[in-house]
């Protein structure tokens, strides 16, 4: 029998997976553990940030609108604690301000829900080579 693996550059990189809503949230969780990323998913940033091992992880795709603390105010306190890596937003109110707020704070890219998760895995391998993001929203 032949198994397919996962992707060489997916391999073993831990993903920060930030969305309240559990169907959502597993559905994203099982696309990239096939991709072969090691996600640690979370409801809430605050769920995320008391997690002391978030800052040794590749990556983050959180969601804007949360209960308590929304995906731009997670993604800048990874940043003050030293966090560097990529992250993308998703949105179901993506406006003109959000991008550029998002932008701000070091979103590589941010897309609009529902977003299909095939763009969401190339915007991620995007951001992980270091390529420029497209000027508008996914």
């Amino acid at each position: 029998m032949i198994m397919e693996s996962a992707p060489v550059s997916a391999a073993r990189h831990q993903m920060l997976l930030l969305e309240d809503d559990p169907g959502v949230r597993r559905s994203m969780q099982l696309v990239f553990q096939g991709q072969g990323y090691d996600v640690r998913a979370f409801a809430s940033g605050e769920a995320l940030l008391g997690d002391a091992r978030a800052v040794q992880a590749a990556c983050l795709i959180a969601d804007y609108a949360l209960a308590g603390k929304d995906g731009i105010s997670v993604l800048s306190s990874l940043r003050s604690a030293g966090w560097q890596g990529p992250a993308l937003l998703v949105s179901a109110f993506a406006t003109p301000d959000l991008e550029r707020r998002a932008r701000q704070a070091g979103f590589a890219e941010i897309f609009e829900k529902p977003v299909k998760l095939h763009l969401l895995m190339d915007a991620l391998e995007r951001a992980r080579a270091g390529q420029q993001a497209p000027d508008t929203l996914c």
